[in-house]
């Protein structure tokens, strides 16, 4: 996501103001985010504050460029605004928007907690489980260098991700 203020840099602040009711998020670069903050430092409230109400206004969202959830018609900007999703489908509907926010606040964008007690695994949950512990086995294998482990670990990994069944000694 772009910075909203020079509109070149990756965004990674994020500055959400509540005001009346509403929630107005702006994305801004690191630099950016310095200069509002010295000119706070300076004492210079008056062009802080009108950063600020420049950003909020300015970046008032288009309702017709805004994504759509197809299963209940709610808009990404209504998520902006409110900070909430409409529906169970709207993860998928905004998942290109919702990754960065997702990675920044929770550190991933998969689930990593419990399950659902009646939860039963399917067969790619099994293979993501059987994949994610050949990697963990490879990593200590090379960080212990052992290296002939790391490769068997690696070949195995490499037969189950094109489709085929790893060799077992």
């Amino acid at each position: 996501m772009l910075c909203e203020e020079c509109k070149k840099n990756q965004a990674t602040v994020s500055i959400t103001v509540t005001a009346g009711g509403e929630m107005t998020t702006r994305h801004l670069c690191p630099d950016c985010m310095k200069a509002m903050e010295n000119q706070l430092a300076k004492g210079d409230i008056q062009s802080f504050l009108s950063s600020i109400l420049t950003l909020m206004s300015s970046a008032q969202p288009n309702e017709e460029q805004s994504p759509v959830c197809e299963a209940c018609g709610f808009r990404y900007s209504d998520f902006e605004r409110t900070g909430k999703l409409g529906c169970a489908q709207c993860y998928r509907a905004f998942s290109e928007q919702l990754k960065p926010l997702l990675q920044r606040i929770h550190g991933r964008t998969q689930h990593a907690g419990r399950r659902p007690a009646a939860y039963t695994p399917s067969a790619k949950d099994a293979l993501d489980a059987q994949l994610a512990q050949l990697r963990q086995k490879m990593e200590e294998a090379v960080a212990s260098e052992n290296f002939e482990d790391a490769a068997k670990y690696r070949d195995e990994l490499r037969a189950l991700t094109s489709g085929g069944e790893a060799k077992q000694p």
